[in-house]
C-alpha cells in the first residue's frame, strides 16, 4: 500500500504559480479587509551592514540585494 501511494505521489507534477496583477490586487484587498496590516520596510546602508554581519550565507545576501 505504501509503495503504491509513493508511486501515485511521484506522478503528480508541480503546478507553476504565476499570479496576475489582478489576482495580487484582490489578495491584498482581502488581506486588508480581514484585518491584515502591511508595513513598508525602509532599508538603508546600516540595515544592510547589519544584515551582512549576521548572515551566514552569501546566497541570503544575494537574495537581499535582488529584493527577494
Amino acid at each position: 500500500m505504501v509503495l503504491l501511494k509513493w508511486r501515485i505521489m511521484r506522478r503528480r507534477k508541480d503546478v507553476n504559480f504565476r499570479p496576475t496583477s489582478k489576482f495580487l490586487r484582490k489578495a491584498v484587498e482581502d488581506y486588508l479587509a480581514n484585518g491584515g496590516i502591511i508595513t513598508k520596510l525602509e532599508f538603508d546602508d546600516n540595515s544592510f551592514r547589519k544584515f551582512i554581519a549576521t548572515s551566514e550565507s552569501p546566497i541570503a545576501v544575494d537574495e537581499f540585494l535582488n529584493g527577494q
